[in-house]
């Protein structure tokens, strides 16, 4: 058994219509494609065995012990895989169900696909499923397997920990997503963008975009918090700031004990030690906070209870008293006996995935143990308290009760106070006191620390009383009712016309105001400024548009390869169109057929929101028929208005945009708009590229549902220009001496056949031919490129290509030329591999009046060679 490759699907997918995150594994079964598992010995007892909770699966039968009754029936090794990757997951304590797994063309080969809460669990959890697999079937023993599958699921509980968002992170994004605000996670720590473009705000665990840095540095330094706070009437400890241990006994002897030694700028509780008794235990104290901070805080400290009072937007949110980690004993058990025992409730794990976290043996357990005279082994009498840790942390396996309804109100005066004195919107304030129904200047209470950036642990879930939704008070303060937090998204995809549709439309809402960020196949875009060159497609250049905070609307790019690797880089848009499907790419990534294309490409319109609206080809079947997988509002465009599509949507006042008389128009059910005609439109050139006119259409099509007045319609599709400045390698052409270039990056039949179209409609004698095949296409489509070009051109330049995608080139050259044998044509044929030398021999030798056709490869090199030609050309002129 071998995993030939494992991807990850972040967004929306061509798998599901409602699970996002998904991990793909290409598995190849091996010789266990002729061993289901009702034929390997011994494989299902052996694997209830190890794991039981299996019985859980409905699978295919959709009732307990489905799955089970599956293996008993016999099936294949990549399903099993799939279910074993499930279970790992809820093991490790991150439930999850949806799975799938998919034969593909190739024998013995399967895609298993499953779901995952965390990234980098998925995929450990498939490699991990496949170990389990191969141990079961290979009869290997019981007890190693158990070992071996232990060890994984705490394996993946670790790597949890170490990537997921800590509870507060994780609720203000749980918070967010209830209200459709969307998130990016913009580190691997718990720096999050939530909202796009202009509208977003970033939080960092608790702290966020509003939070206000003197304010954090002051909260920082307990000394000048506590001296502040002071000054303004608010009861603290007293306490003293000391550098040197030398200064220690003296201090204590002004403070008193029992005594509190903390760093000066810690959190948390590292490096605190309460309940200081002796001058012995405050200098080990003093070393620990050493360990934090340059200087520590030696105080008084306060008789009470630990309270910690949640303040965000200076209003007082939640309450909890915190309880540190304790046993209490019995009268029989030891101390071991006893944390084992705890440790054994259901509501406590590991790390953070649950409500209350174990209670780990730590040397500050060990000291603490120690110094009530007691160690691991001793016996505690009935009732006797013994505390582990030496602050009431949850993280550290403290308890949390919540007492926000017990509050005083000059108590809440105060907190509310405080927080606006330090100046944080969201303050942590911690308190000691006998508790918080009586005011504290009145029962000797005091405040003892305030927290920028406060754990919401506690209030969310506290270990008795009621958890209390804190995050819904931040996304309030962030996102206030009525406060956008998307901007409009316009997805474009399909086969061919993508970019220059991306183009025109990024064109159109610049020039009524709107500052665009886009993606094309070229680069990403900001404005009219280039960000990043290159093939910019896929999810990871849809991010940066949405992350970038000057952007109010993005128009994306939308192509087939980042769908299949990582799905949509957004949630849903406002706007999807599909351009149209033709063969491109087949037989890549178990793609084979148009209608495999189809299905990738329909996603786009699938991820349309319900209020927005799928722009889609009515003259493609395989585009119109999408008009039932999108929730959005369906609209369509048409080259015919007389098309039965077109008609039939007309009778239900639906709304379109065709191209009749001349003129780009759109149809609101019987009534037509006229927009512009195509000859006043540059695209168009002169309304005889018709490829080009069906991207006019989708255009405007999509800009006028939009909200794009008529008037801004007519004048972005009237000052688009196809020059290489607008749209580059779309039909730009370059005049040099005689010779007329035309380069295009008509890359498939579909887009060369739409291309020799329009160059039939050019007056030009000769024609000429650049062209190169590129690797990712099946050998009969390449073949089919090279004839197309023998039928329509009398010289043909063929050169090598950057996308070899594991090809040789003479292996492409060979494929193209077979496919110009079987022209009736017979145009002059010349190999010059070296691209610039291939355009620089098909310009020079040019006849009078010639086209020269370049099919792009590298558009900006491409182009740059070609204007160096032109440059040359003139300059010649000028000199003579």
């Amino acid at each position: 058994m071998n995993i030939l490759e494992i991807r990850t699907l972040r967004g929306p997918n061509y798998w599901s219509g409602y699970w996002k995150k998904l991990i793909i594994m290409r598995l190849d079964i091996g010789d266990y494609e002729d061993k289901p598992t009702d034929k390997i010995k011994g494989f299902y007892d052996r694997l209830v065995e190890v794991m039981p909770s299996l019985v859980t699966h409905g699978c295919s039968y959709k009732e307990e012990g489905g799955f089970l009754r599956r293996v008993q029936e016999g099936t294949w090794a990549g399903h099993a895989v799939e279910h074993f990757a499930l279970e790992l997951q809820t093991l490790a304590g991150m439930d999850t169900g949806y799975g799938r797994t998919r034969e593909t063309g190739t024998k013995g080969v399967y895609n298993v696909v499953f779901s995952y809460v965390e990234e980098q669990v998925g995929r450990y959890a498939a490699r991990a499923a496949v170990r389990l697999w191969e141990a079961l079937a290979e009869n290997r023993p019981i007890d190693e397997i158990k070992k071996e599958l232990a060890d994984d699921i705490q394996e993946m509980r670790e790597i949890r920990e170490d990537v997921r968002f800590g509870p507060s992170t994780g609720s203000l994004v749980e918070e967010a997503e209830s209200r459709d605000i969307p998130y990016i996670r913009l580190n691997d720590q718990s720096l999050v963008q939530l909202g796009y473009g202009v509208h977003q705000k970033r939080i960092q665990a608790t702290t966020t975009v509003n939070t206000n840095m003197i304010a954090v540095d002051l909260a920082g330094d307990k000394a000048a918090t506590k001296k502040l706070l002071g000054d303004m009437g608010i009861p603290v400890p007293q306490g003293y700031r000391v550098r040197d241990i030398e200064d220690l006994e003296s201090t204590l002897e002004k403070v008193g004990y029992p005594a509190v030694l903390k760093p000066l700028d810690g959190n948390h509780g590292k490096g605190a030690t309460v309940g200081v008794k002796t001058l012995d235990e405050a200098r080990a104290a003093f070393e620990k906070a050493k360990e934090y901070s340059r200087y520590v805080i030696v105080e008084q400290q306060l008789l009470g209870s630990d309270f910690r009072a949640l303040v965000v937007n200076n209003r007082l949110i939640a309450v909890a008293e915190r309880v540190p980690a304790h046993v209490k004993g019995d009268g029989k058990s030891t101390v071991q006996e006893l944390i084992d025992e705890i440790n054994r409730d259901p509501r406590r794990g590991y790390g953070h995935e649950k409500v209350l976290t174990q209670i780990t043996i730590d040397g500050q357990t060990q000291r603490c143990i120690a110094k009530a005279g007691y160690s691991l082994e001793s016996v505690l009498k009935k009732d006797e308290v013994l505390h582990l840790k030496t602050t009431a942390n949850i993280s550290t396996g403290g308890t949390s009760i919540d007492c926000t309804d017990e509050v005083h109100p000059r108590n809440v005066f105060l907190f509310e106070r405080i927080a606006r004195i330090i100046g944080l919107d969201i303050a942590g304030i911690d308190i000691i006191a006998p508790n918080v129904t009586e005011p504290l200047n009145e029962n000797g209470g005091g405040i003892i620390e305030v927290n920028a950036a406060p754990g919401f642990r506690m209030h969310l879930a506290p270990s008795e009383g009621i958890g209390r939704n804190v995050a819904e008070h931040v996304i309030d303060m962030l996102f206030p009712p009525g406060t956008p937090s998307r901007i409009p998204i316009i997805s474009i995809t399909g086969t061919n016309g993508k970019t220059t549709t991306t183009r025109l439309i990024a064109h159109i809402f610049r020039n009524s105001g709107r500052n665009v960020g886009f993606t094309t196949t070229d680069g990403t875009y900001i404005g009219n400024q280039q960000i990043v060159q290159g093939d910019n497609t896929g999810p990871v250049s849809a991010q940066l548009v949405l992350k970038d905070p000057t952007v109010d609307i993005a128009v994306l790019e939308t192509a087939r390869g980042g769908i299949i690797r990582s799905g949509l880089g957004f949630d849903h848009c406002d706007i999807g169109i599909v351009t149209n499907i033709a063969a491109d790419h087949l037989g890549l990534k178990d793609v084979n057929t148009l209608e495999d294309l189809a299905r990738v490409k329909s996603v786009v319109p699938r991820a349309v929101s319900k209020k927005g609206y799928a722009v889609l080809n009515a003259e493609d079947p395989h585009v119109y028929e999408m008009r039932e997988l999108t929730d959005g509002n369906v609209v369509l465009f048409a080259m015919d208005e007389h098309n039965k599509n077109i008609q039939r949507h007309a009778k239900n006042d639906g709304i379109s945009c065709v191209y009749e008389d001349g003129y780009v128009t759109i149809l609101k059910g019987k009534w037509k708009v006229r927009v512009e005609k195509a000859l006043n439109i540059p695209l168009t050139y002169g309304a005889r590229a018709e490829f080009m006119i069906q991207n006019v259409l989708a255009a405007t099509l999509a800009c006028f549902v939009h909200g794009v007045s008529l008037e801004d319609l007519r004048v972005g599709l009237t000052t688009f220009n196809a020059g290489a400045a607008q749209t580059p390698g779309r039909l730009n052409f370059i005049e040099i001496g005689d010779t007329t270039v035309l380069m295009d990056y008509a890359h498939n039949p579909a887009g060369l056949t739409g291309l020799v179209s329009f160059v039939s409609k050019l007056p030009n004698k000769y024609r000429t031919v650049v062209i190169n095949g590129t690797g990712d296409r099946r050998d009969d489509d390449i073949r089919e490129f090279g004839q197309l070009a023998a039928d329509n051109f009398d010289r043909i330049v063929i050169r090598t290509g950057h996308y070899l995608r594991g090809r040789e080139d003479d292996e492409l050259i060979g494929l193209l030329q077979e496919g110009m044998k079987r022209s009736k044509n017979k145009p002059a044929i010349r190999v010059i591999k070296e691209g610039p030398a291939a355009i620089e021999h098909a310009i020079k030798n040019a006849r009078k009046g010639e086209l020269v056709v370049v099919l792009a490869d590298k558009v900006a090199k491409d182009l740059a060679v070609i204007q160096g030609f032109r440059d040359e050309a003139a300059a010649a002129a000028t000199a003579q």
